[in-house]
């Protein structure tokens, strides 16, 4: 749902975009659908983004093709979809089949949906692997006509840790929301314990970050063998979440929710990023696989940017959500 991509720099140089017909539209629809879902890696510890901009400056690409491409860099931006990449071997000698070199060494370790070159560098580096794309075959290539917006899978633990690896390998911030999200069934604490371990976990290192979940009210949500106070429920949350804060050394803040008198039911279930937000209606529970045949079927929606934020700045904000406030706790490292 979330794809990475790597585009080696010199496809935004003058002659990559003007060889194209008309000018720059094949690198703006790519970047326009990365923005919409997907990850662009800033290869050589940010490097990549200063010659694409060095390029940008160069004369020979006309104002309106430059626009757009701004356009699109803004917004990869904005959205926390520039992911920065370890520095490559080699020093600092970047032409551009060194970017090429770093592009794959990248991918070795973790790998990209694509990397997007010109077709003279594809040809001239002899490069014969099927997921190093030319630009001018970039959007027929099935790593990008096979994109999905809407995965549907069983809901067990791997087809979980499958679809959030990529989600959160590269987040610091992650919120679950559901209303029967508690810390005494397995097969919600495990979904919240799993995502833990993902978070922030790429080249071989782990960056903490903060983790928030959204639940109901315990006292009328959930099986009534586990029903409780809200103190209760949150001294439980932050037992059950201590060891797990001091194991990934993220941040956890637990805070329950329950429907004001008259008001909207507290019913839709999401996992947002500070990258993207996926809507999860059939809940954030998940079976083990050696119980795959009583798992649903379950379909995930990706959120437009715009949803996203409405949900996290007005649903669930205090002074503007339509649900009542009753709690909250905190577990640290």
């Amino acid at each position: 749902m979330l794809y990475h991509f790597a585009i080696t720099p010199e496809v935004f140089e003058p002659w990559s975009i003007n060889g194209m017909i008309p000018a720059g539209v094949v690198l703006t629809q790519l970047l326009r659908g990365i923005a919409e879902d997907g990850l662009l890696a800033n290869l050589h510890a940010g490097e990549w983004m200063t010659h694409v901009r060095k390029h940008q400056r160069a004369e020979g690409i006309s104002p309106d093709v430059r626009d757009r491409i701004e356009s699109c860099l803004r917004t990869l931006h904005d959205r926390n979809r520039l992911v920065r990449h370890p520095r490559g071997s080699d020093g600092y000698a970047a032409d551009d089949f060194r970017w090429l070199q770093w592009a794959l060494e990248r991918h070795r370790e973790s790998p990209f949906s694509a990397i997007v070159a010109s077709d003279e560098l594809v040809e001239l580096a002899e490069v014969t692997e099927s997921f190093v794309v030319p630009l001018s075959r970039a959007l027929d290539d099935d790593s990008w006509t096979e994109r999905t917006r809407t995965p549907e899978f069983e809901k067990t633990e791997s087809n979980l840790r499958k679809y959030v690896k990529p989600l959160l390998a590269h987040a610091q911030k992650l919120t679950l929301i559901d209303p029967y999200m508690n810390c005494r069934e397995d097969r919600f604490l495990n979904t919240v314990e799993l995502c833990a371990n993902l978070m922030g976990r790429h080249d071989g290192n782990v960056k903490s970050g903060t983790i928030q979940i959204h639940a109901g009210d315990p006292e009328t949500t959930g099986p009534d063998a586990h029903r409780e106070s809200v103190r209760d429920r949150l001294a439980r949350w932050e037992t059950s979440l201590t060891p797990i804060a001091r194991h990934t050394g993220h941040t956890f803040r637990v805070l329950l929710w329950k429907r004001k008198p008259g008001g909207k039911h507290f019913h839709d279930r999401y996992l947002i990023t500070d990258q993207c937000g996926i809507e999860a209606p059939g809940g954030l529970d998940f079976l083990p696989d050696d119980e795959e045949e009583r798992a649903s079927l379950t379909t995930w929606a990706m959120l437009d940017d715009e949803v996203t934020r409405n949900i996290l700045l007005n649903q669930f904000h205090h002074a503007k959500s339509p649900y009542q406030y009753l709690g909250a706790t905190r577990a640290e490292p």
